[in-house]
C-alpha cells in the first residue's frame, strides 16, 4: 500500500517543523506509523561535520542556515538531481504508513518532483514579525531567507495559518488530518 505522503513549505519559522512533530502524533493517535523525512540530510550532515572539523560541534537542531544554503548550492551545480533523488531513495525505503517532509526548498526542481511523485502539498505561513521571534528563539547560527522565496508562489493543496497558539495548530493539523488520511 502506497503511503499518505505530506510535503510541507512555508518560511523559515512558520511552523513546518512543529507541524510535522504534530501531524506525527495525530497518526500515532490513529494506530498509524508516521515518518519525518528530510531532503535536506545530506546538507545537515555535512554542517556537522564542518562543526565538529572547526571544533565546534553543533547540538543536535542547531542550524547555520547561510551555510546551508551554501552547500546546497554547490551542490545542486555539481549533481541538481542528487537531493531529490537521496531523498525519494531513502522515502522508498521506510515503511511507514504516512510520510512527512518539511523541509524542501528548491521550488523549480525538487518540489515539482514531489508532486509528480504524488505528494500532498501543505503551506504553511505565519507573520514575518512572528516567524523573526520563532527563529531568534531557535538560537540558529545565521539566518537567511533566501532559500524559501518563491513559497508564497506555489501551487499546494491545502493551507495552514499558524499565527496564533499551539492549540489552535494542533486544531488545524488535526483537520487536516481528517481531510488527507485515507481512515
Amino acid at each position: 500500500m502506497t503511503p499518505t505522503r505530506i510535503c510541507l513549505v512555508g518560511h523559515s519559522g512558520s511552523g513546518k517543523s512543529t507541524t510535522a512533530a504534530m501531524i506525527h502524533d495525530a497518526t500515532g493517535a490513529r494506530h498509524l506509523t508516521c515518518e519525518v523525512i528530510k531532503v535536506g540530510a545530506p546538507l545537515y550532515e555535512l554542517q556537522q561535520r564542518f562543526y565538529a572539523r572547526l571544533g565546534h560541534p553543533l547540538p543536535a537542531g542547531q542550524q547555520d542556515q547561510q551555510l546551508l544554503e551554501g552547500i546546497a548550492r554547490w551542490v545542486r551545480k555539481r549533481q541538481p538531481q542528487f537531493l531529490v533523488e537521496d531523498f525519494l531513495d531513502r522515502a522508498e525505503r521506510v515503511h511507514a504508513q504516512v510520510l512527512v517532509n518539511d523541509d524542501v526548498r528548491s521550488y523549480d526542481f525538487d518540489y515539482p518532483e514531489l508532486r509528480r511523485r504524488g505528494w500532498t502539498a501543505v503551506r504553511v505561513s505565519a507573520p514575518e514579525e512572528l516567524r523573526g521571534k520563532r527563529l531568534a528563539a531557535q538560537g540558529y547560527l545565521s539566518l537567511s531567507d533566501a532559500s524559501t522565496a518563491g513559497v508564497d508562489d506555489i501551487g499546494v493543496d491545502f493551507e495552514i495559518r499558524n499565527d496564533t497558539t499551539i492549540a489552535a495548530l494542533r486544531s488545524k493539523v488535526g483537520l487536516l488530518m481528517e481531510r488527507v488520511l485515507p481512515c
